[in-house]
């Protein structure tokens, strides 16, 4: 823990949540499993409309699928989140992961009924308070280029934009790749040691609730050892010690699973970004990677999580 990181994230708050009064917006909640099927709802049609309006794929296939995904996040011990409320309404919720070193945001959303009441502002700094009540001094989490909106809020709260982000979608391997298998629980210690070594954080709590839960999570071995994992979609992210190991597990990945997977490629890590376009992915979007606190950037071969 940096002193000076929690200073930082302390005056963050302390600037744009109590010196400048904000408008009481809404009340704030523990979010709990009866909120479920309205948060999913509001979760993917604020997706939706936003992707729609600016013609870009969405990311939540179905309000079934943002149910799902919002759900996780309230029943597992890993995660945070709140609720605002106004009225007897829901009108938006926000998450943090908790689990690490570092605390990545979202999903946020707030239902397009209650929009520009500051709501989202309310729950940006709830989710950072709760960080620094919890001692987390790097807070991250990644935004839709697109959004304005979003990253002008994102800036002003103290958030550094750090990496472009291409959100890409590889095509399915011709045939089986012998060195590309499903991760398994005995593989956790040198999945964190890769991760640490190249990522320069632990994820390990992350890699951990993959396996327990069976989320798609998958090693290449090569001369003995783990050489690379890989956890795609937008949730999922990835090590790996050279960009052939990244290309070969992103195309295992979409050969292997049913839907269509996507990965991402920060686009100045120059030799993964022409590695990928190389090999056909197709670049879906662009989005960036914002930080507060201290930021070492990773070695090599890396591919984050919508969260960092």
């Amino acid at each position: 823990m940096v002193a000076g990181s929690r200073i930082q994230l302390r005056d963050n708050i302390h600037a744009y949540g109590h010196a400048i009064p904000l408008p009481k917006a809404a009340t704030l909640t523990p979010a709990v499993p009866e909120h479920i099927p309205e948060l999913g709802r509001i979760c993917y049609e604020a997706f939706k409309e936003l992707q729609d309006r600016h013609r870009f794929p969405t990311d939540l296939a179905s309000v079934q699928v943002a149910r799902q995904a919002i759900g996780l996040m309230i029943s597992r011990p890993e995660f945070y989140g709140v609720v605002a409320k106004v009225g007897d309404e829901l009108a938006g919720s926000n998450f943090l992961s908790i689990d690490g070193e570092v605390a990545g945001v979202g999903p946020i959303t707030v239902d397009s009924a209650f929009q520009g009441r500051d709501i989202g502002r309310q729950l940006m700094l709830d989710v950072m308070r709760e960080a620094r009540d919890r001692g987390i001094a790097r807070v991250r989490l990644v935004q839709e280029s697109f959004n304005v909106t979003s990253i002008s809020l994102y800036a002003a709260l103290g958030f550094e934009t750090r990496h472009g982000l291409a959100l890409m979608h590889p095509p399915a391997a011709a045939s089986e790749d012998p060195s590309v298998r499903p991760a398994v629980p005995s593989d956790l210690d040198a999945l964190d040691a890769l991760c640490r070594r190249i990522y320069k954080v632990s994820r390990r709590s992350e890699l951990a609730m993959f396996l327990e839960i069976g989320f798609p999570l998958f090693a290449r071995a090569r001369d003995g050892r783990i050489a690379a994992y890989l956890s795609p979609g937008i949730f999922g992210h990835g090590v790996a010690e050279t960009e052939e190991d990244a290309v070969a597990l992103a195309m295992q990945a979409a050969r292997l699973l049913p839907e269509p997977t996507t990965v991402f490629c920060p686009v100045d890590e120059h030799p993964l970004f022409r590695a990928f376009l190389g090999a056909k992915f197709r670049t879906l979007k662009m989005m960036n990677l914002m930080t507060i606190g201290p930021y070492e950037v990773p070695e090599r071969v890396w591919m984050p999580s919508i969260l960092y």
